[in-house]
């Protein structure tokens, strides 16, 4: 005797794919570093000449001279960072470019700050260390939104 089979529902459907917790506490941690950076970003740029008075007088030094087009780059790194992160929450792998975008800023400031200003002289060692950390940071987002688009965490 031979049995029709009878079609069953469909267990093809794309299922969810479970994403691991370490991907959502290094979201976290590049959603507190880019909100600090956009605060950074509006500090900078808001500086009254009482806050400047306030300050060392190496770092108003540095503050005054700095040049339009780092603040320029310094808003592309923050902004570009935020959003990226913001479609790494929503799970969006638009947030690729947008990471690309804010390591952009990041070498230009760094650029700047290595190669084109006293900054080093003036400050010391954060003003190696925090591009250093920038630069990783920024390396490590678009590294976790490759890994994330391949493993298909993001769509």
């Amino acid at each position: 005797m031979i049995e029709k089979s009878t079609p069953s529902p469909s267990t093809d459907k794309p299922r969810a794919i479970s994403t691991p917790i370490w991907f959502w506490v290094i979201t976290i941690v590049f959603l507190l570093w880019f909100t600090m950076d956009i605060a950074a970003f509006f500090i900078r740029i808001t500086l009254t000449e009482e806050s400047m008075a306030a300050l060392p007088e190496n770092q108003q030094n540095l503050y005054r001279n700095i040049p339009l087009w780092v603040n320029i780059a310094f808003a592309f790194e923050a902004l570009g960072g935020l959003l990226g992160t913001i479609g790494l929450v929503l799970r969006r792998k638009w947030a690729y470019p947008f990471f690309w975008i804010s390591i952009g800023g990041v070498l230009c400031q760094t650029a700047y700050v290595y190669f084109l200003s006293d900054a080093i002289k003036e400050m010391g060692p954060p003003a190696i260390i925090m591009p250093f950390v920038a630069i990783l940071i920024g390396t490590c987002s678009i590294l976790l939104t490759k890994v994330a688009t391949a493993k298909r965490w993001i769509r």
